[in-house]
């Protein structure tokens, strides 16, 4: 073998092949702050070695389609989680809508990606995400943005503490790792403000996210700014492999 490669097909990988360094300028992201079902937060949890911390979770659409490797468009469910006394984010559910982008965040860092139609909507301080699969709207962001508004308190969700699963080719238990990754550092924040928030969730298929109910809206917000994933922040590190 002469061409080194880390994803198939080697001759035509399926995301750009080094996928980082890349960079998203002009980032978008509207998001909320919510208490959720405590019941469902701990069984999720109970697929994982991580140590359960509250059951507030940000529900995030964010716009990367001035990303330069890959545009696209992402919508991500994160609880704070402990692992090892290590604080961080545990993405329990995330959506995006390019193949590329959705393969090069599970197969190299654990994101749990799965695909969708995001689109997201502004007009004179109101901004509106949705995400939809075969038809219909599962999830549904609405921001408004509004005078004096009160700060809330934001859980902790970085570093991202991911969970890849490697499923063994003869159907064996897989290899799972714990790796962490944070590309905040190289964030380039430019606006942030919070805005009144409305979130509007349901089940698919193959996601539950009904049992999330009932939720309670503690605050939200905006986040414009330029979005780096360098070198130095941009790669994942493997804490524990278990095998």
């Amino acid at each position: 073998m002469s061409v080194k490669t880390y994803n198939t097909p080697a001759h035509a990988p399926m995301f750009p092949d080094p996928f980082v360094p890349y960079e998203s300028k002009d980032y978008l992201s509207l998001y909320a702050v919510a208490e959720v079902n405590e019941e469902e937060v701990r069984r999720i949890l109970s697929f994982t070695p991580y140590e359960y911390v509250s059951n507030k979770a940000v529900i995030s659409i964010t716009d990367f389609s001035k990303c330069n490797k890959v545009s696209y468009m992402d919508a991500a469910i994160v609880i704070p989680v402990t692992f090892e006394g290590k604080s961080g984010g545990y993405y329990i559910y995330e959506y995006e809508n390019n193949d590329a982008a959705i393969a090069a965040g599970r197969e190299l860092w654990g994101y749990p990606k799965k695909y969708a139609k995001i689109t997201m909507t502004t007009n004179d301080g109101r901004f509106i995400g949705k995400v939809e699969k075969n038809g219909q709207i599962f999830l549904e962001i609405i921001g408004e943005k509004a005078a004096d508004l009160s700060l809330f308190e934001e859980p902790k969700t970085t570093p991202h503490l991911l969970l890849k699963t490697i499923p063994h080719p003869g159907g064996e238990p897989s290899t799972k790792q714990i790796i962490e990754r944070d590309t905040n550092p190289d964030f380039v924040l430019k606006e942030k403000f919070t805005v009144v928030t409305q979130v509007n969730i349901q089940s698919t298929e193959r996601e539950p996210l009904d049992l999330l109910k009932p939720m309670k809206i503690i605050g939200g917000g905006v986040i414009k700014g330029d979005f780096y994933a360098t070198e130095e922040n941009g790669w994942g590190e493997i804490i524990v492999e278990y095998k």
